[in-house]
């Protein structure tokens, strides 16, 4: 599955910059707030079963660097970014598991927009996430069990000036991909990303149109 959506992306993106009418390329970095992230235990004691559930975690923000590129062409552009993201949240549980977990992620969105009125703009299409690591600060919690890629949804909207433009995009995705073990509790982190991304991008090229 992922080598036929990378090689349906790879033609969609060749195919489109061929014909496009003007290509723009620069450099982006923001900030991310994650509202995913929900973490639970599972308990499986002598004569217990039970679930603990710690819906959200503090410290959930994070941020991102990367590069993008925009293909304009029927009064709408594409918009490709490689985007290099980490992610921290902080745990406290109710059976007293403190913990910090970290992502570190390859985030590759395909961006489809068009402007609305003036400078501002609107865009949305998948984001492919390949999970570089993921882990907890506490050396008890082992067994760590992750999918290495997974595929999300982003929409967005965001505004132009000359060579700068600023932007916020919602990001939600669709496949939960951590579990472990932390003594007898199995611990499951639904880390799908359900975040808010703020995002500054400078252009690098004259603009010819």
């Amino acid at each position: 599955m992922r080598n036929l959506v990378l090689t349906v992306l790879t033609l969609t993106l060749t195919t489109t910059f061929l014909f496009a009418q003007n290509i723009d390329f620069g450099v982006k970095a923001g900030l991310n707030y994650n509202f995913g992230g929900d973490l639970k235990e599972f308990i499986d004691d002598v004569g217990t079963n039970g679930e603990d559930i710690i819906t959200g975690a503090d410290n959930k923000a994070g941020y991102h660097v990367g590069f993008w590129m925009k293909a304009h062409f029927l009064g709408l552009y594409l918009r490709p970014e490689v985007i290099y993201t980490e992610l921290n949240n902080t745990y406290v549980s109710q059976s007293s598991l403190s913990t910090d977990f970290k992502t570190k992620k390859l985030d590759i969105p395909i961006l489809i927009g068009t402007k609305i009125i003036g400078p501002v703009h609107f865009y949305a299409g998948p984001s492919l996430q390949y999970i570089l690591k993921s882990d907890f600060s506490r050396s008890e919690i082992e067994n760590i069990d992750t999918k290495d890629f997974t595929v999300g949804l982003q929409i967005g909207t965001g505004v132009e000036l000359g060579r700068l433009g600023i932007d916020v995009r919602w990001e939600k995705g669709f496949s939960n991909d951590l579990d472990g073990k932390f003594l007898t509790t199995d611990i499951n982190v639904d880390n799908r990303p359900n975040q808010i991304v703020f995002g500054l991008s400078y252009r690098f090229n004259d603009r010819r149109r």
